[in-house]
């Protein structure tokens, strides 16, 4: 029985992780199951278990290809330099334009684990670790608390929105157009009317006096 080396194995494996990803621009993440992948594959019962121990650890790889195939959003935003509006505006400009050309399977993935997650929490703590989401959540929160502290100082903010209602607001809208584009773009769910920046900046300004 001839040898099979190490650069088979990961061949093999990219094959199938391929397959999964094919699948999933075409179902839900949580319908996927090993059965379906083998018979896509081309693969001999039980053969794709030589590569994968479950659908789990199929699925992590799958998703972090995913992810890792696409540029990650990144801010050009200086908040030591930029005056509060300027600076806002700028961010959100720059999410609302990478939602518009995010492509469709990175909203779809990220939805559908949010989903699968929330349906088996027990997957919380075997499979979250494992997959490499993208930090750029994490730094646009940092960037625009950094710029609402900063406006604060200057009194630009609505004096009935206390910070954590300002940030509440922002990550509850964020979260909800995320959700519309999403659900447009890989549902086939309505069109929005006007550009996701527009919609952005029309809520911004909305939580400041100055700019109504």
């Amino acid at each position: 029985m001839p040898k099979v080396t190490e650069a088979y194995k990961q061949e093999k494996r990219k094959m199938i992780v391929n397959t999964a990803w094919e699948i999933l621009e075409q179902k839900p993440l949580y319908e996927l199951n090993m059965l379906e992948v083998l018979k896509k594959a081309g693969l001999s019962k039980g053969g794709i278990y030589l590569y994968f121990s479950d659908i789990d650890e199929l699925l992590i790889e799958t998703i972090n290809t995913i992810f890792s195939s696409y540029e990650e959003l990144s801010f050009s935003v200086d908040v030591q330099k930029e005056d509060v509006e300027t600076g806002l505006l700028k961010i959100f400009h720059e999410l609302g334009d990478y939602m518009e050309a995010c492509p469709a399977i990175i909203g779809k993935i990220r939805f559908e684990l949010q989903v699968y997650m929330t349906n088996h929490p027990e997957k919380m703590e075997t499979m979250l670790p494992h997959i490499k989401l993208q930090q750029s959540g994490a730094v646009f929160m940092t960037l625009v608390s950094e710029l609402i502290q900063k406006g604060i100082g200057q009194n630009l903010f609505r004096k009935d929105l206390e910070m954590d209602v300002i940030l509440t607001n922002i990550m509850v809208y964020v979260d909800g157009m995320t959700e519309y584009v999403t659900r447009m773009k890989a549902y086939h769910g309505p069109k929005l009317k006007y550009s996701v920046s527009t919609y952005f900046e029309q809520f911004i300004r909305s939580q400041m006096w100055e700019w109504r």
